[in-house]
């Protein structure tokens, strides 16, 4: 998550400052000194296939100097830089105009402010150049880019070594004569959790790896082993040329895997580095709430207000939210200036919110981290944990460790107390009049004597009314239950009678 300082998102405030590098754009070249005298051309590495990691940083900014001291960069480097693998280079940058050298060499010597010093236990190369972080936009420190061999540059969090890693080796690296990959692959969406049926529509992009022109390629897509389509791609791409594939959409309706294979490159089968040709994608069946009032507790990290989340339905209607509005649910990637807005949460706290659901079927909890790094474990141990309310200690859904945005879809099945007042059973509940106004009347039917409770929520799952409970004989009963002071708009009635549970909703007029 951006962790920046108070200071430093005042200035960001103050003054005007450039939009980001988007992602994809294509990276602004450079060629300048390092401070030992070294000469670095960017292009020049990107054409040798290395992959560029770039921290471009400010020696008095308290984050930067923190993310420093994680070791995650030198980490980094010293498995895949010259010494490691040698697939990377990490490149350094301190890029405010008003910090002289010295400062990263510690205090003495240094105009400005600076903790320590930037270049002990560190072996890669150093620069003091604010023209680097004005060429890349940069807005606020630290930022951090991969710049890929094709030139495209995708601005990154502050992660640890394995995460690093992670986001570099998804760069199409170019090789041999006839070669291609799969990249940037889209399943058509986020849930990997089956529940009645999931539509798919996978996509991604064909880049051309080899030093020979992409004519064309076939692709394969299999569901659990059995061939679901096949399609054909003819042109002309350079070298790491690309273009976007898309196959129709398919249903899933049980648990499985979901491969996609770039079957053959220019009329040859396969190609020169099959590592980048299958993307397999699994799903499971969708976990089961056994009640249709749940649970949700969330505890925030250390950055509450880049927190979003959103309850929806089987078709996408959202049924609640909470968290910074000014995040929203169309994912992360927000790396700098995340202000709270209506709803945000405060850092390090617990989120308790009681769920009512209009009944079973299929539902799915959307969950959004705008610095792109999820709820855990780097910065607080943050979670989200879904419950039966009837046993509000074990979860049924959990998680928290997760990029930009995690979508976990799940079933309501209730086993004990969830009726139908159409069908037939020992209780029929009938509601009048509808819509209300100032009262509803219960009618219901008890096989024998039974204790009932009620209680009225409103469409945010917030109690609007509780009645006490009592006992009845066996019998017809009307019950008018007052609702004054309810506003206008949608409502929902839980009604208990003994172990069983009936939820309505209806409206207030």
């Amino acid at each position: 998550m951006k962790k920046y300082s108070a200071l430093l998102l005042f200035l960001a405030l103050a003054v005007r400052i450039p939009a980001q590098l988007p992602a994809g754009a294509v990276a602004p070249d450079f060629i300048a000194q390092d401070i030992s005298g070294q000469t670095w051309h960017l292009y020049d590495l990107l054409d040798q296939g290395k992959i560029v990691v770039l921290e471009i940083s400010a020696t008095w900014c308290p984050p930067c100097w923190a993310y420093h001291n994680s070791h995650a960069m030198q980490e980094l480097y010293e498995a895949h830089g010259p010494e490691g693998d040698n697939t990377l280079q990490v490149l350094f940058v301190e890029g405010d105009p008003a910090t002289n050298t010295d400062c990263l060499s510690g205090p003495p010597g240094c105009n400005n402010f600076t903790p320590g010093n930037w270049l002990n236990g560190t072996t890669y190369p150093y620069f003091d150049n604010a023209a680097i972080a004005d060429s890349f936009q940069v807005s606020y420190f630290p930022t951090l880019y991969v710049v890929c061999p094709n030139k495209k540059t995708y601005q990154i969090g502050q992660l640890n070594a394995a995460g690093l890693w992670e986001k570099a080796s998804a760069c199409p690296v170019a090789s041999g004569v006839n070669n291609a990959g799969i990249f940037d692959f889209s399943a058509g969406t986020e849930q990997r959790e089956i529940c009645d049926g999931l539509n798919v529509k996978p996509s991604f992009s064909l880049v051309n790896l080899g030093s020979n022109p992409l004519t064309s390629a076939t692709f394969t897509l299999q569901w659990n082993s059995e061939l679901q389509q096949t399609k054909e791609w003819y042109g002309n791409l350079p070298l790491y040329g690309e273009v976007p594939i898309t196959f129709d959409s398919l249903i899933l309706d049980s648990p499985g895997t979901l491969k996609t294979t770039l079957t053959s490159v220019n009329n040859n089968p396969g190609d020169e580095d099959f590592s980048d040709n299958v993307h397999n994608d699994h799903f499971t069946a969708a976990a089961e709430f056994s009640t249709t009032q749940i649970l949700l507790k969330i505890k925030t990290d250390d950055y509450g207000a880049e927190t979003y989340w959103e309850l929806r339905d089987g078709q996408d209607n959202v049924l609640y939210h909470g968290g910074n509005s000014n995040v929203g649910p169309d994912g992360g990637g927000v790396f700098g200036n995340i202000l709270p807005g209506p709803g945000a949460y405060a850092n390090n706290v617990l989120i308790n919110k009681t769920l009512a659901l209009p009944g079973d079927g299929c539902y799915s909890l959307l969950l959004v981290d705008a610095y792109g790094d999820g709820m855990c474990c780097d910065y607080g141990n943050g979670y989200y944990k879904l419950f039966n309310s009837s046993n509000p200690v074990v979860p049924v859904l959990n998680g928290g460790e997760f990029g930009a945005l995690e979508h976990r879809g799940f079933r309501i099945k209730s086993t004990t107390g969830i009726f139908d007042p159409d069908q037939h059973t020992a209780l029929n509940l009938l509601l009048s009049p509808v819509p209300a106004s100032g009262f509803l009347n219960l009618g219901f039917t008890l096989a024998e004597p039974s204790f009932i409770s009620a209680s009225v929520f409103n469409a945010l799952g917030q109690t609007a009314r509780q009645y006490p409970a009592r006992q009845l004989e066996s019998g017809e009963h009307t019950w008018k239950v007052p609702l004054d002071n309810c506003p206008s708009g949608a409502y929902f009635l839980r009604f208990q009678v003994g172990e069983e549970i009936v939820v309505k909703w209806f409206w207030v007029k």
